[in-house]
C-alpha cells in the first residue's frame, strides 16, 4: 500500500524513518455538502474519491505526523479526538500531530458544527468512521516504518490562484515541496503546500470531489504510482480561481490540477537534501478578539444596499468575476447580520497555533483562512527557513482578514467574526513558536 515496506525497520540514531498511506473517506451519495451557502441540495454523484492521508516521520526518539483530509475544515474538538486516538498508537505526543483540511467545497458537511457565522451540523457517524480509519492507518504506519531520505524545494505557480478581490492584489505564488524517498531514492511520499481556495467547482456542482488538489494528486500518481501525495493549503483567505478559471466543470478542475502537478513534478527533481536530523513540535493556545459589529439596523441596511447593487450589476451584464465579487459580498453582509443577531456578548474565541520542525524545515499551522499579507509576513519574519504556512490547521475559526480588506468591506471581512487584530495575534503566536 503506497510503497510501504513489508516489515518493520528500526531506525538508527541520526537517520529519518517514515511511512505514508491514505484511507478513503468518501461519504455516501446523498450526503449534504459544506462550502457554499447558496447550495441547498445534497450530493447526487461521486466524481472522484476523498482521502485522509497520513505521513509519519521519526528521527531517533522523536517524531511527527501530518494528517491531511479532503474536507472543508475541521474543528479543534475533532482534532483533539483524533490526536487522542493516534498519539498512543504512534507513540507521539499530541503536540506532534498536525491535522489539516484541503478546503474542498465539494466535500461533506458534518465536521464543522457551530462556528460563527456558520450553522453547519456535526455528523458523529462520519466523524467516527474517519477516526477509526485513521487509527488503523496509524497502526499500519507505525509497523511499516522504513529508513528514508528527505529533500525540500520551492517552486512558483502563476496561473492557478489569484487575489479574488483585486486581480493585481497580493498573492503568494510559492509552492513548497517536501520529498520523502526510500533508500533506493524512490519517492515514498511528497507533501505539497500552495495557497488557493479549491473552488473551481461552484455551488451548482452536486458531485463529491476533492477539486483541483485531488486532480493534482491524481496526475502525479500516474507518473509515480505507489507514491503518496499530500496537499496542504497556504495563503488562501483572499485567493481563489475566480479570475483564472475558464469554466467551472471537471475539465477545468483537471486543467488546474495539472498546472499545480507540473510545478510539483519539476520541484521534485530539484529538491535539496535535508542533512539535519531532528524533529520537534510546539503548540500555543491563542485567544482571538471578536470584532465590534455594527448596530443591527446598519447591518440590515448594508444587506439591502448590496442587494440593490447586485441587481444593477446583473442588469448591466457585467463580467462573471465582478458579479461573483458582488454575490459574495452580499453573502458576507448577510453572514454579518446573522452574527450581529447571535454573537451576543462573545469577546474572544479560543484556538491554537502549532509549529512542527523537521530538520531545518518548519510547518506553522493556522486555524482558519489567513490572508496573503498575514502569511507573507510570517514567512518574511520567521527566524526558521524554509517555512510552510499551513492553513485550515487543527481548527477552523473563519477568515483572518488584513486591514485593507476590513477597510474595503470585502466579503471575507464581512463574513469574519474578526478584524485585522486577530491576524496580528496569529502572526505573533506563530513567530513566538518559531523563535
Amino acid at each position: 500500500m503506497n510503497g510501504l515496506s513489508t516489515r518493520e525497520l528500526k531506525g538508527e540514531p541520526g537517520t529519518y524513518q517514515a511511512a505514508a498511506l491514505a484511507v478513503d473517506i468518501t461519504p455516501p451519495i446523498g450526503t449534504r455538502f459544506d462550502g457554499y451557502g447558496a447550495r441547498k441540495e445534497a450530493s447526487n454523484d461521486i466524481h472522484d474519491p476523498l482521502f485522509a492521508s497520513l505521513l509519519l516521520i521519526r528521527a531517533g526518539g522523536a517524531g511527527a505526523a501530518l494528517v491531511t483530509l479532503d474536507l472543508l475544515a475541521v474543528t479543534l474538538n475533532f482534532t483533539s479526538r483524533l490526536r487522542a486516538a493516534l498519539a498512543p498508537v504512534l507513540e507521539l505526543p499530541e503536540s506532534a500531530i498536525l491535522v489539516s483540511a484541503t478546503h474542498t467545497h465539494s466535500g461533506p458537511a458534518g465536521f464543522l458544527g457551530r462556528v460563527l457565522p456558520l450553522g453547519s451540523q456535526e455528523d458523529p457517524i462520519q466523524q467516527e468512521i474517519c477516526l477509526r480509519k485513521l487509527a488503523g492507518a496509524a497502526l499500519r504506519a507505525k509497523n511499516h516504518l522504513q529508513p528514508v531520505h528527505l529533500g525540500f524545494g520551492w517552486g512558483q505557480v502563476h496561473d492557478l490562484g489569484g487575489n479574488r478581490n483585486d486581480p493585481s492584489g497580493p498573492l503568494d505564488v510559492q509552492v513548497g515541496v517536501l520529498r520523502v524517498d526510500d533508500l533506493q531514492h524512490r519517492p515514498l511520499a511528497v507533501l505539497m503546500n500552495y495557497g488557493c481556495h479549491p473552488t473551481v467547482l461552484g455551488p451548482e456542482n452536486l458531485a463529491i470531489s476533492a477539486d483541483f488538489p485531488g486532480a493534482a494528486r491524481a496526475a502525479l500518481d500516474r507518473i509515480y504510482p505507489g507514491t503518496l501525495f499530500l496537499f496542504t493549503n497556504g495563503a488562501s483567505g483572499d485567493v481563489s480561481t475566480r479570475f483564472t478559471r475558464r469554466s467551472q466543470g471537471f475539465a477545468e478542475v483537471e486543467r488546474m490540477g495539472n498546472i499545480l502537478a507540473g510545478e510539483v513534478l519539476k520541484v521534485m527533481q530539484l529538491v535539496t537534501p535535508v542533512q539535519q536530523v531532528s524533529i520537534s513540535s510546539r503548540i500555543s493556545p491563542v485567544k482571538l478578539p471578536v470584532r465590534n459589529f455594527p448596530p443591527l439596523e446598519a447591518a440590515r441596511k448594508q444587506v439591502e444596499q448590496l442587494q440593490a447593487e447586485l441587481a444593477r450589476m446583473r442588469a448591466a451584464g457585467l463580467p462573471h468575476g465582478e458579479i461573483r465579487k458582488a454575490v459574495t459580498r452580499l453573502e458576507g453582509a448577510q453572514a454579518q447580520l446573522i452574527m450581529v443577531q447571535s454573537a451576543g456578548d462573545l469577546d474572544t474565541t479560543d484556538t491554537q497555533v502549532q509549529v512542527l520542525r523537521i530538520g531545518p524545515l518548519a510547518l506553522a499551522a493556522l486555524p482558519g483562512e489567513p490572508f496573503t499579507r498575514l502569511v507573507l509576513e510570517i514567512k518574511d519574519r520567521s527566524p526558521v527557513q524554509p517555512l510552510l504556512v499551513v492553513s485550515y490547521g487543527n481548527d477552523y475559526r473563519g477568515y483572518f482578514p488584513d486591514a485593507a480588506s476590513v477597510a474595503a468591506g470585502t466579503y471575507e471581512a464581512l463574513f469574519s467574526p474578526y478584524d485585522e487584530t486577530a491576524s496580528r495575534e496569529l502572526v505573533q503566536a506563530a513567530l513566538a513558536l518559531l523563535g
